[in-house]
Order: structure tokens, then sequence, then C-alpha cells
């Protein structure tokens, strides 16, 4: 309902005005276009926003003055997921050392971190169990991205390269529509085992696409400045937030692998976000953003540890609301410029 809604009143201010569609790319010029950075920082604070709705829901499930509010905030954030998808294909590319960067970039931190946290918060603990989590991203509820992530990294591998451009790329990507499609409507869940739904490549499969399908294009960001499309996305926008503050406070969630939203979402930061990192807020969205593995990894630990406490005892629901996304996002943010600053002495000797 959400999407419909934003995708129409966006395509209809597109017909009327001619407007040009507002779409991210790779720069080629002098200036790195920063903006995928700053959105997949946004994105991972999304993704703790979403999280910490569930920490109000585990204290306060039958006060809808405190989480609905929260569901909002959370409504909001559900593009988080997908942007991360379409980011990761957006730059993927077959290299000699297409498996060891994945290794060593990806699973082995997030080996370390399924081990610390399965001996923390499971008490009873055997292997297979380990193995079973580790596998499908168990074992906090957010890990179920790296295996979703590693099956779309061999599915890019193995698919041959004419598929990879031009009109078989055009193909491929309506197919992956359609298939995110039917998975959005619940058609392919009786043919998937109950475990696989959280990780299934049918919810993220268009996203997928998109990035291939852009990166093949090879378009060059816009940065036009007409102040009437901002203020048409403006109202488009706020169109959105009445709608989806009407859902959140019926109760209903929205979920992150839906098309239409997280597609808009996407199309709005990328018009808005200047493409120079030169302002502080940018400067910090774009640390969030290159170094959210951090954030994805290590924040689940401090949620988790908070669970030991109301958030309404850190000074009420705002100030308890504020305090836990500082400690969920500075925490690991801290760790990240401490490990980064280390690795440049290092590699400076």
């Amino acid at each position: 309902m959400l999407g419909v809604v934003l995708v129409g009143f966006f395509s209809l201010q597109a017909i009327l005005f001619r407007l040009p569609f507002p779409v991210p790319g790779i720069s080629k010029g002098e200036i790195r276009d920063s903006r995928l950075d700053q959105i997949r920082g946004l994105a991972m604070i999304g993704i703790v926003l979403i999280h910490i709705h569930s920490y109000f829901a585990f204290f306060h499930p039958n006060e809808p003055n405190i989480t609905h509010w929260t569901l909002f905030l959370s409504n909001l954030s559900r593009f988080s997921v997908p942007v991360f998808i379409f980011g990761s294909s957006l730059y993927l590319k077959k290299k000699d050392d297409y498996w060891k960067s994945k290794v060593f970039s990806l699973f082995l931190p997030y080996l370390a971190a399924s081990i610390a946290g399965y001996f923390i918060k499971y008490d009873s603990k055997t292997i297979l169990d380990f193995i079973f989590k580790l596998s499908v991203g168990q074992v906090f509820a957010p890990y179920y991205f790296v295996p979703l992530l590693f099956q779309f990294y061999i599915i890019f591998y193995l698919i041959p390269e004419r598929l990879l451009s031009g009109i078989n790329l055009r193909i491929l990507t309506v197919v992956c529509v359609t298939l995110n499609f039917l998975s959005n409507v619940n058609l392919l869940n009786p043919f998937l085992p109950d475990w696989y739904h959280s990780i299934s490549v049918f919810n993220y499969c268009a996203f997928f696409a998109f990035g291939l399908l852009i990166k093949d294009r090879k378009i060059i960001p816009s940065v036009s400045k007409n102040s009437s499309v901002y203020l048409l996305i403006l109202f488009t926008f706020g169109i959105g937030l009445v709608v989806l503050a009407a859902l959140s406070f019926s109760g209903v969630e929205v979920k992150n692998h839906h098309l239409f939203y997280p597609v808009f979402g996407f199309l709005i930061l990328n018009r808005i976000l200047p493409v120079s990192d030169s302002y502080s807020f940018n400067k910090a969205l774009s640390f969030i953003g290159r170094n959210s593995l951090f954030i994805f990894l290590l924040h689940p630990f401090v949620i988790h540890s908070m669970h030991k406490f109301d958030p309404l005892s850190f000074g009420g629901p705002v100030l308890g609301y504020m305090i836990t996304l500082i400690l969920n996002v500075g925490i690991p943010c801290t760790i990240a410029s401490v490990t980064t600053a280390r690795k440049e002495r290092l590699s400076n000797r």
C-alpha cells in the first residue's frame, strides 16, 4: 500500500513535469560521488532503529503510545537492507582474488562475531547447533544478512558474462523483479523450507539486479539543482510520511524486502544528498557507511547487553531512545575508528 502510493505520486510528477529519473551511478570525474556511502550510513542507522523498536517492544508490548512511535521510525528505515544488497552488486567484479576478498573482509569477521555471540547468548551449546545458526545467520537476528549476501556472491560468480550486459541483463532484471514480487505476496513461501525464508534470495533479487543494471549502463550521477524537483520530491515524501504514520499507528510493520518503498526511499536520498561529503554531517554518514560492517557485527552485542535494562530507565522514552541509538552506533564507530587508525599506522611502518 505504502509503496504503490509513493510510486504513484512520484511517477505522476515525473510524467506531468518531465522530471529526469534520479538514479545512482558511478562517478566519472575528479570528485568521488559519496552519495552511496552516505545512503549506506543512513541505512546502517536505519537497521539500528529497526532493532531499537524490538528493544522497546520487548519491555513495553502493551504501551502503544511508546511502541507506535518506535514502529514509525522502524518502518521509515525499511529501505536499509535493500540498500546494502544494491550497493554490493553495483561494485561487484569477477577478479582473481574474488573469493579471497570475500572471505577475509566478510566471512572471517562474521565467524569471529558469531562465535563470541553464540557463547554469550545461548546457554545450551552444541557444534551442530552453532553450524546451523552460523549458516542461516541466527546467532543474532540481523546476522541473516551475511548468508543472504554470500548467496548473491555465489550467484554472481556463476552467472555467465553474456547475461551481465545488454538485453540479456534487462531480461534477467525483469525475471528478478517478477520473482521478488511473487516473494512479496508470499506465493513462493510454500515451496521453501521455513528456515530459509529469512535468507531467501527471492526477497531481494530485484535490488541485486538493479545494481547490475545500473553498473552496465554506466550512468553518470546527476547533480541537478532544479528547485522544482526538490519541492515535488518534498511533497511526495510528505505524502509518504502520512501513509507511513497511518500504517505505523495501526500497528502495521512494513517489511524491508518489499519492492516499492525501498526503491522510492533510495531514489529520494540519491536526489537530496550532496555528491561530495564536504559537510560534517555528510562526512559522518560516509564514515558510518564505509564502516557499516563494524556496526552490523558489533551493535547486536550492545543491544543484547542492554536488554538487562528497561530503555525507559535511561531518562524516559525520548532520552532512552536517543541514548540507545548513540550507544549502538557510537561504540562500534569508535572501535572502527581506532582499528582503522591502527591499520594505517602499521601500514606506514
